[in-house]
């Protein structure tokens, strides 16, 4: 059986929209896109041809965002695409930057799943990549072929002088690119505009001193290397990336070819085609740091920190190790909701300077992980504070008030830490174990830290593999439906059923239905496997309804489950479809889900009782948030909490505080009208206790075990 998983990105409720509709929203993408090209930017296409080109790429975009496994190297392509089209300046890739950068993640396909504006960077640097590529390619051919025509000019001697000389200005004159002839020491003999406007020279202007007076002092040695290569004949040509220095002192990147002319005679020449990349270098760089650079902070982001994590671990010094931490702030969604994006960012951005600040005299890098996440890793020396200390510092920052207006904002994080990990661990062991130990932390509220541990580790990844592994052992059949009966105190009757997950796990062998239930929870494969498991048992007990035994079913619903604003509707169309009497069904739900004002839960209890599902308070004790919801909902029944059955168990003298409270605490409910349970009954002295204070009905051990439906058949049989 496959269960419906909710499609990513889109918001719960939200309507798909059809394929016709994202192509439109994909159109219009596409169109801006042009547009802003079209503006700054000579295109020799046709309008229509140039949209449709665009158009393809977008589609070729989106598909690779969305493609498993993700390789963003598929966008360089993209980036050559449009140097073939024509768009050869730096300000088409600056509007593909922009345009794209903002307009891939509004589109759809891509707009909220967490992991696409990460896609969305990583395709922009691919694009950007291939695009430079492409226009460095282009350049050179253009530069070969200007250097072959230059050559063939100065060279040819069987024409007249001034026809040579006339070719020779009109090849100058014509070319964008700038051009210099020098003699074998470097002298400038000639120069066309265009190398006297990129070295910043009036018109006709010649260059004072040689090329390599012109060069960038560290790029004047393989200057010289590439002139005398040339000179000697060793090479007919060569290309490099080159640094110059304009007549007002400012540093420019070219794109620098050399050629001889008439090598190893007297008077040789060597021609000098350059075209000034400044720009695009800039370019390059910006995207670069885009790619490692969180845009908001401006801190390294996942990829560039965990870069560096493998470099530290490789140099760091081994007697003081490393340290790492994972913080994640508490309730920042509270943030954005009440006060708005803009003071979030705000909010983002002092937390990061405040990070750099209280780390300022380490050997340390602060990152940000996305959204409310940020790590910090030092490298220990001497004078770096112990673990205790630098939590302290780190929250005692966070907690520092930031005034907006007349409100003062202070921050709370968790925090999970790796210290002075053993080096045989690799960077990505140390990412999740910093994570895990983050989730531990979170596990205990707010402002809560938690060091990682080895042996716990292997529990929460135990934990984890779990968790993963749920969704496909309901698919194959290894975690089913098991039925235990809850049974009256003298066991002489069948009461009803508890529907419970048991997972027959090939590894671990028996997972109990806690256990499955709070990983379907975390996970939120809850609300999918919830309704299956509520089908399924119901359509059972209607089984044995037709088979004569009228056998009320029970099942406990989470806290998501009995939030879930479709729970009614999923109630009633299965035992509409199942023909299932409503009376015979029992839900319990917790009582922080009926408490909490945010969530459907309580109306959903209400609702369901009115519909003739009988109800039960589950993890029942003496809280005021049980008595509120015994005396304020319609409910049938209370089932004691767990932890109070077991405790009773241990302490069974008649003046056991415990047992004195429970008492009371039952002769109230039992005045109520509402009937009692009880979980986890497992031997006779057990069950007659709580029969003494008045409970109907119970399950565990003593009574009968979990196990398949033709079990519990065989316990109804005797009793027809």
């Amino acid at each position: 059986m496959t269960l419906p998983m909710p499609e990513s990105g889109r918001p719960v409720g939200a309507v798909p929209l059809s394929p016709a509709e994202r192509a439109k929203a994909r159109a219009r993408l596409a169109r801006r896109w042009a547009g802003q090209i079209s503006t700054t930017e000579y295109v020799p296409l046709e309008p229509e041809e140039f949209q449709r080109s665009l158009d393809a790429m977008l589609d070729a975009l989106v598909s690779a965002a969305r493609a498993e496994p993700f390789q963003a190297q598929q966008a360089a392509a993209h980036g050559a695409g449009l140097v073939e089209a024509g768009c050869t300046g730096p300000a088409a890739l600056q509007h593909t930057m922009d345009v794209l950068g903002k307009g891939l993640l509004e589109l759809p396909e891509l707009a909220g799943s967490p992991h696409n504006p990460a896609r969305v960077v990583q395709l922009l640097g691919a694009l950007a990549a291939g695009y430079s590529e492409a226009v460095r390619l282009r350049t050179l051919s253009q530069q070969d072929t200007m250097l072959k025509a230059l050559r063939v000019t100065l060279q040819d001697r069987s024409r007249e002088l001034t026809l040579a000389n006339a070719r020779f200005e009109h090849l100058l004159a014509g070319t964008s690119s700038g051009v210099a002839v020098t003699d074998a020491d470097g002298r400038i003999l000639v120069v066309n505009d265009a190398l006297a406007k990129i070295l910043g020279l009036a018109e006709h202007e010649l260059p004072p001193g040689s090329l390599f007076e012109l060069s960038h002092p560290e790029d004047v040695a393989a200057l010289r290397n590439a002139y005398r290569s040339l000179l000697e004949g060793r090479s007919t040509r060569t290309r490099n990336e080159h640094r110059l220095v304009r007549a007002d002192g400012e540093r420019i990147w070219a794109v620098l070819c050399l050629a001889a002319v008439r090598p190893g005679e007297p008077g040789s020449q060597v021609v000098a085609v350059l075209e000034d990349s400044s720009e695009l270098k800039l370019l390059q760089g910006q995207m670069n740091r885009q790619a490692l650079h969180d845009r908001l902070t401006q801190l390294p982001n996942r990829q560039y920190f965990g870069s560096n994590l493998e470099r530290v671990l490789r140099h760091a010094d081994p007697a003081a190790g490393i340290t790492l931490y994972h913080l994640d702030l508490d309730g920042f969604s509270l943030i954005t909701h009440g006060l708005g994006r803009q003071i979030g960012d705000l909010v983002l951005d002092t937390v990061a300077r405040r990070l750099k600040n209280v780390v300022a005299r380490e050997q340390a890098m602060v990152a940000r992980f996305g959204a409310d996440e940020f790590a910090v890793l030092v490298q220990n020396g001497p004078g770096t504070p112990d673990v205790v200390r630098m939590i302290e510092r780190i929250t005692a920052a966070l907690a520092e008030p930031l005034y907006v207006g007349e409100s003062g904002l202070a921050t709370t994080a968790c925090l999970g830490v790796v210290d002075r990990p053993s080096r045989d661990l690799s960077a990505e062991q140390l990412l999740e174990a910093a994570e895990l130990a983050l989730a531990r932390a979170k596990r205990n509220g707010c402002a809560q830290w938690a060091l990682f541990d080895p042996f716990q580790d292997a529990r929460d990844r135990e934990r984890a593999g779990l968790a993963a592994a749920l969704p496909g052992a309901w698919e194959t059949g290894q975690l089913a439906v098991a039925y235990q009966p809850l049974s009256t105190m003298d066991g002489s009757r069948v009461l009803g059923v508890d529907a419970l997950l048991h997972w027959d796990h090939p590894r671990r062998g028996p997972v109990r239905h806690e256990l499955c239930a709070d990983l379907a929870e975390q996970t939120g494969l809850i609300m999918t496997l919830g309704v299956a498991v509520l089908r399924r048992a119901c359509a059972q007990v209607q089984q044995w309804r037709e088979q004569g035994h009228d056998v009320p079913l029970h099942i406990a619903l989470t806290a998501n489950q009995s939030a879930d604003p479709d729970l009614v509707r999923h109630v009633r169309s299965i035992v509409d479809s199942t023909g299932m009497p409503p009376d015979q069904l029992w839900l319990g739900m917790p009582a922080p889900a009926l408490l909490n004002p945010a969530t459907e839960a309580a109306e959903n209890l209400r609702l369901l009782a009115a519909a003739g599902v009988r109800t039960e308070l589950l993890e029942f004790s003496a809280t005021a948030a049980d008595l509120t919801c015994l005396e304020d909902l319609p409910l049938s029944a209370v089932r004691v909490a767990r932890a109070l059955v077991d405790r009773q168990a241990h302490r069974t003298g008649p003046d056991s505080l415990v047992a004195r409270g429970l008492r009371e605490l039952l002769r109230l409910v039992r005045a109520a009208g509402v009937t009692v349970f009880v979980t986890g009954v497992e031997h006779e002295a057990q069950a007659a206790w709580w029969q003494s204070v008045g409970v109907d009905a119970a399950r565990g051990g003593h009574f009968a075990p979990a196990g398949p439906p033709e079990r519990i058949l065989d316990l109804l049989d005797p009793r027809g």
